[in-house]
């Protein structure tokens, strides 16, 4: 089970390189360096070697569901994370990266299936419930990428139904995938504590966070300016998940859970941002504010920074460290962590801010790169101290 755990962390490490190399090539461009395959290899890793990974992970310890077939896919699915690692900074999307992501996507329907079948009689334990929903919307999330083969098939890959399709995917990855995964592992800690939480509004707020999911997703694509009425769907489904996001703060103040210094500094950067993301999603219902993200490419990617790094990677680490999987000597890995984040974040803000970047003459570029060290170099040390325990990993039974 140790060598499980650690592909999940040597996977977000590989990511975090792969980010590192991105900026260093915006900042001093590499020779013979497509950039679109590396991201593309960059964003496949973080999203399902670091995320996804560990959910799976998660769900079969959580669930003792520890039969060879579970192990079997997961080995499978590694597998295949492998030759996208290697094949798509060479190729891009490709008729062999292409039909790997789609045996991917087949490997993560299966284990939802086999996942679906166990749990049926636990399915109203709260994190069993979200769970659930995590793997659904997957699969709603999973139906973009065969949408689009067909438009790049009849000569619509540069449209705007092929973007829409693009944003349909990350939102529902981003907003339903990780947040549903992300609170389905935070209600098994509570449950292994034996921790009494109000259930009336834990699922209130999960309710009201699948329902957001669909309206939300106009939110992504008011750049095309479809019309004042869908701005106003996509506000009111912002304001849903702000109204979810008040019942799950009022069960965090209402419970009493023992958990881990550092894993606790960790959940409550997370909790900020997704409190921050929430009021940036409902803040871009305004038509302006809607153009100036689509429009200013480093807004966008300290939006989703904001989400996979602030709100997931804050609570996966938590979950590690509260766990017992990590054990750090000190704090020193986790603030630099956080520097790092918040580095990148600052900056890339002020990357898009043409009036501001000028005034104080910031070479954003280095600066990037300054902190995508600091990300990388703690990732290092939370990997090394993984692997130093000098014991092994004991499961809770």
């Amino acid at each position: 089970m140790q060598k499980l755990l650690s592909l999940p962390l040597v996977f977000f490490f590989i990511a975090a390189c792969l980010g590192w190399l991105l900026r260093w090539h915006i900042a001093s461009p590499i020779h013979t360096f497509n950039y679109s395959f590396w991201l593309h290899g960059h964003s496949h890793i973080m999203f399902l070697g670091w995320v996804v990974n560990t959910f799976l992970i998660g769900y079969i310890i959580n669930y003792k569901w520890s039969s060879k077939r579970y192990h079997r896919i997961f080995i499978a699915i590694q597998i295949l994370l492998m030759c996208m690692l290697v094949l798509f900074p060479v190729q891009g999307y490709s008729p062999i990266t292409i039909t790997i992501s789609t045996l991917h996507t087949l490997c993560i329907w299966l284990f939802s299936s086999w996942f679906f079948k166990d749990s049926s009689s636990h399915r109203k334990i709260m994190s069993v419930r979200f769970a659930r929903y995590s793997l659904i919307v997957f699969f709603i999330a999973s139906i973009a990428p065969f949408a689009l083969g067909s438009l790049v098939a009849n000569g619509l890959g540069q449209s705007k139904w092929y973007y829409f399709i693009v944003y349909f995917y990350l939102h529902f990855q981003y907003n339903g995938v990780f947040i549903f995964g992300l609170l389905s592992l935070f209600y098994k800690i509570l449950e292994e504590q034996n921790v009494k939480y109000p259930l009336g509004n834990a699922q209130r707020s999960g309710a009201l966070l699948f329902i957001s999911l669909f309206p939300t997703y106009l939110l992504s694509v008011l750049y095309s300016q479809p019309g004042v009425f869908y701005n106003v769907i996509g506000f009111l489904g912002g304001l849903l998940q702000l109204v979810a996001l008040y019942y799950f703060l009022i069960t965090l103040r209402l419970i009493k859970f023992t958990i881990n210094t550092k894993a606790s500094l960790l959940m409550k950067m997370a909790i900020a941002s997704f409190a921050l993301k929430s009021i940036l999603q409902i803040i871009s219902a305004h038509p302006i504010i809607a153009q100036l993200a689509y429009e200013v490419r480093p807004f966008v990617i300290a939006y989703l920074h904001v989400v996979l790094i602030g709100v997931v990677t804050f609570f996966l680490l938590a979950w590690y460290i509260e766990k017992g999987f990590i054990r750090l000597d000190s704090m020193f890995a986790i603030y630099l962590f956080i520097i790092g984040f918040v580095g990148s974040e600052i900056t890339m803000i002020i990357s898009g801010i043409p009036t501001i970047n000028a005034l104080i003459n910031f070479q954003t570029p280095i600066l990037l790169i300054v902190f995508s060290t600091c990300l990388v170099l703690s990732i290092g040390l939370i990997i090394y101290q993984f692997f130093n325990r000098g014991e092994a990993i004991k499961i809770p039974q």
